[in-house]
């Protein structure tokens, strides 16, 4: 689980640091933008079934003093989906190309959200998952 976790880490990355190029660019490309994000919301929907994964197991595995970490990291996990869910919503590609940079704004600080969250699955989750296989 360990290594799918690391994968889909890496692929969500490497989805955000093409974005973050596409939002340095004063003018859009609409093809480039819509495939970016197609392909982000494909790898964060991979990791949060991998995070889901990862916590029913923890929860089972782990050591009932870091249980609490591993709650604490579900629940932000639900915050998180709230309000990356609440971006897209708002910037559909439409809105997000009429109103660049409202949405180049919008999209870096949503950017260092999931960049941070993604820091703190890794910190939380690896070292529990490394000792759930040894």
């Amino acid at each position: 689980m360990l290594f799918e976790l690391k994968r889909a880490h890496a692929a969500l990355l490497s989805c955000l640091d093409e974005l973050e190029r596409l939002t340095r660019d004063p003018v859009p490309d609409r093809a480039k933008l819509a495939d970016t994000r197609w392909r982000l919301s494909k790898a964060s929907a991979e990791r949060r079934r991998l995070i889901d994964a990862a916590c029913d197991l923890l929860m089972i595995s782990a050591l009932a003093s870091d249980r609490p970490n591993v709650r604490a990291l579900r629940e932000h996990n639900a915050e998180h989906v709230a309000a990356s869910s609440s971006h897209i919503s708002r910037w559909p590609i439409d809105q997000a190309l009429a109103d660049w940079d409202g949405y180049r704004a919008a999209s870096v600080m949503v950017q260092k959200k999931m960049r941070d969250h993604i820091l703190l699955e890794q910190r939380t989750l690896y070292p529990l998952l490394e000792r759930a296989a040894a």
